[in-house]
């Protein structure tokens, strides 16, 4: 079942991450396409991403165990996290310029092919799945294994 989503520029969480450090390409690519999708993966990934450079930033390094620790105990410093990136998309939600796309059995099948066919890691064959399902040609990233998969035209 492709259900297409013209015009959509699937938004991988590289851009999001490199966004919240205030890298200007991320901004730009942001700013310059009004319409964006993610799956649940790409939260994930975002999520992790910005617990991790926040504890790094309080603690000075990072230990996975550690920092699962300080989570269970309500860290403020690090719960700051979920509330940004909330924020983020809970404001794209708002103006209308951000798309939720679910996983389903297809895309997690497609996924298993794709991963093989392309030599791709777990997360990013999901994220090819999803596009390719639901029709997305186009891809905000800036990881260089996405422009392995044919259907995808990698931006920036």
């Amino acid at each position: 079942m492709n259900m297409s989503q013209r015009g959509v520029v699937f938004l991988d969480s590289s851009v999001i991450i490199r966004y919240f450090i205030g890298d200007s390409g991320a901004k730009e690519i942001l700013e310059g396409y009004p319409k964006f999708a993610i799956n649940s993966i790409v939260y994930s990934e975002v999520a992790f991403n910005l617990l991790k450079i926040l504890y790094i930033d309080k603690y000075g390094g990072y230990r996975f165990y550690d920092m699962k620790s300080a989570l269970s105990s309500r860290d403020s410093d690090l719960l700051k996290g979920y509330r940004v990136l909330y924020s983020f998309i809970d404001e794209l939600l708002g103006e209308e310029r951000l798309i939720l796309l679910p996983i389903t059995l297809d895309v997690i099948e497609d996924a298993t092919r794709i991963a093989m066919e392309y030599g791709l890691l777990p997360n990013d064959s999901l994220i090819a799945a999803t596009c390719k399902h639901y029709g997305i040609s186009t891809i905000a990233t800036f990881d260089e294994d996405f422009k392995r998969v044919p259907w995808l035209r990698v931006i920036p």
